[in-house]
């Protein structure tokens, strides 16, 4: 039987709910998908972790594999994923230790909706006419670039290009008024 023909007829009885071709699977490729995830995570308790969580992966993502790569290609996707949410995790843990005002987050808003659209409105006050226009057309009243064009008598391109400006032109404006 070909490899391609094997890991679709892997892929049928481990859907099917035969434990033994799981089994099996797990067996032929645990060892090479711990030394792939090893190579990449310090920890090897860690690695440990992530070759199970991805196992556990590759049973939940078995049903959309469409076979255009081998089951261990598939499994292995699916571990660089789960090393991928590990740093980003490990990141976040690390960035919680020093970031000094983490107990404020419970006890002050991060959000003041009236400070913001204050703020909004002093950079808008900054802007030339047209670019203010332009920031008001497309983030309060939702027009399209191609009804934002129609309005100023030019091509959508063209539009394209001033809306550009005009939020360039706005972030500067915000930034200096957000960073007195």
């Amino acid at each position: 039987m070909k490899d391609e023909n094997l890991d679709q007829h892997t892929a049928q009885q481990i859907l099917a709910g035969d434990k033994r071709a799981f089994k099996r699977f797990y067996r032929n490729h645990k060892d090479r998908l711990l030394s792939y995830v090893t190579a990449r995570v310090k920890s090897s308790q860690d690695a440990e972790e992530i070759v199970q969580d991805s196992f556990l992966g590759f049973l939940d993502s078995l049903p959309v594999f469409n076979h255009r790569s081998s089951l261990y290609t598939f499994l292995v996707s699916i571990a660089r994923h789960e090393i991928a949410d590990y740093y980003r995790r490990l990141y976040a843990k690390k960035a919680l230790k020093y970031v000094p005002f983490v107990d404020q987050i419970y006890t002050e808003p991060l959000y003041n909706p009236h400070e913001t659209r204050e703020l909004f409105d002093q950079a808008l006050k900054k802007l030339k006419t047209e670019d203010r226009n332009l920031v008001l057309w497309k983030y309060e009243d939702h027009l399209s670039v191609k009804e934002i064009a129609a309005k100023l008598d030019t091509t959508v391109k063209a539009a394209e290009s001033k809306l550009f400006r005009a939020r360039q032109a706005f972030k500067l404006a915000y930034n200096e008024i957000d960073d007195r």
